[in-house]
């Protein structure tokens, strides 16, 4: 039998690691730690923890966005950031909700929810690495929910009723099925939109939106993160009424007859 030769490979290229999009990596890997540690810690925090996972959420838009600035993308950096969005958005937010949802009753159901959301996060994650290698869609489409966004929307429902846990088992339900909801938008067919490109000619406005988006996530936490979470996640429908309005003005408007020469002329 013949040997298969195994080819020789570059080690050090195939792991090059390009050194200012990999701190902004690793700097939302350390958010996810602290936000952990607010979680399961003797003293729970979980309004600092979401904090720390907004925090990170914003890293890891840094961290692809100075790669392709710089370009020095790599396939060992899009690896290294998928597992800290594992870790980060899928371990860490999976814990934030068995520990704020399911303390007062229900464990067993909140291990189940939590695993749940786990195992979609972590399967969007890998299909989004194997599209994105196989270049199956756009640059500027996501596949599903992306598992920052399913992270913030689960962020935002503490948030919102971050003093009042669920206590009955209506309210366990509610947040169950809340949870097992973002978990079906991870690994769904639903197309999102991103920003990766934009206009040159219009990122100076798209830098003014987006520095005052961020004042507003430091001055006003709790209300603008729901609603941005919550504009997000039904954005697709948003686009999906508008362009359908669209094609109907436009059909509307080609269908209209023409008028016939002089009809418009007023008789003498």
């Amino acid at each position: 039998m013949k040997k298969k030769r195994i080819r020789k490979v570059n080690i050090s290229s195939l792991t090059h690691i390009s050194f200012l999009p990999s701190v902004f990596t690793m700097f939302n890997l350390f958010l996810g730690y602290q936000a952990l540690i607010h979680i399961v810690g003797s003293k729970k925090n979980f309004k600092t923890a979401i904090y720390y996972l907004m925090a990170s959420v914003i890293m890891d838009g840094f961290d692809g966005t100075i790669a392709r600035l710089t370009k020095t993308e790599s396939n060992f950096g899009v690896q290294l950031d998928s597992l800290v969005d594992a870790i980060t958005f899928g371990l860490v937010t999976s814990m934030l909700a068995y520990q704020w949802g399911f303390q007062s009753g229900y464990t067993q159901i909140g291990k189940i929810v939590s695993f749940v959301y786990l195992s979609a996060g972590l399967i969007r994650l890998a299909r989004f690495n194997v599209f994105k290698e196989a270049q199956a869609f756009p640059a500027n489409v996501f596949i599903g929910m992306p598992i920052p966004t399913a992270s913030m929307a689960v962020c935002s429902i503490v948030l919102l009723f971050n003093k009042t846990q669920p206590q009955s088992a209506l309210g366990v339900f509610l947040f169950s099925l809340a949870v097992i909801l973002i978990s079906l938008l991870m690994i769904s067919n639903i197309k999102y939109k991103t920003i990766k490109k934009i206009v040159l000619k219009n990122s100076l406005k798209a830098l003014f939106l987006l520095a005052s988006i961020i004042a507003c996530l430091v001055i006003f936490p709790d209300i603008t993160l729901p609603i941005l979470t919550l504009a997000y996640t039904i954005s697709p429908l948003l686009f999906r009424l508008f362009s359908r309005r669209q094609k109907s003005v436009a059909q509307a408007s080609s269908e209209k007859p023409a008028e016939e020469p002089g009809a418009s002329r007023t008789k003498a």
